[in-house]
């Protein structure tokens, strides 16, 4: 089974759970395990976590994304999450590098489930049609604004001053 990434995927938690017993190489976070248990060298691995939920201090995977991760607990897929016990890894959205990744799970790693709401940025199709959006800018730089010259008339005044002082400590020595 093949999971894509979208290249336009924001805010959501992929994860995985290994059958046990899992690879050392990949409790200890090593890359190249990483992208042979998911299929891919791909990913940003510092958004990609491993965690074996046997380790988790009396936490369990749910309490684990909640507290770790702020994933609301009404967004948990507490079915599909409840009895995993082993490792699992976590793939979030930003380890694709804003590109469309394919991962292809190796045996014993299969996708669990995908927390969180998929924000998709997407430009307008249709142009705007209110009235806000028309017209057009005109080329060039417009006029400096009152805020502007007032900033540039207290720039000149402060060189003015440090002159003035300037002068009066070289007079005076």
């Amino acid at each position: 089974m093949t999971l894509t990434i979208p290249d336009d995927d924001h805010g959501q938690i992929r994860i995985f759970a290994v059958t046990p017993p899992a690879d050392p190489a990949l409790l200890e976070a090593d890359p190249a395990a990483i992208a042979k248990a998911l299929g891919t060298d791909a990913l940003n691995l510092d958004f990609v976590d491993v965690v074996d939920t046997r380790n988790l201090a009396g936490l369990s995977l749910l309490d684990y994304l909640h507290q770790g991760y702020d994933v609301p607990s009404d967004l948990a897929d507490d079915a599909a999450l409840r009895d995993i016990s082993g490792p699992v890894i976590l793939v979030m959205s930003r380890a694709s590098w804003g590109q469309k990744v394919t991962l292809v799970p190796a045996p014993g790693v299969r996708h669990v489930t995908t927390l969180g709401e998929p924000a998709r940025l997407r430009p307008p199709v249709s142009p705007i049609a209110s009235a806000g959006a028309t017209g057009a800018i005109p080329p060039g730089k417009g006029p400096p604004s009152n805020a502007a010259m007032s900033g540039r008339v207290a720039t000149l005044a402060l060189l003015v001053l440090f002159a003035l002082v300037g002068v009066m400590i070289w007079v005076a020595s």
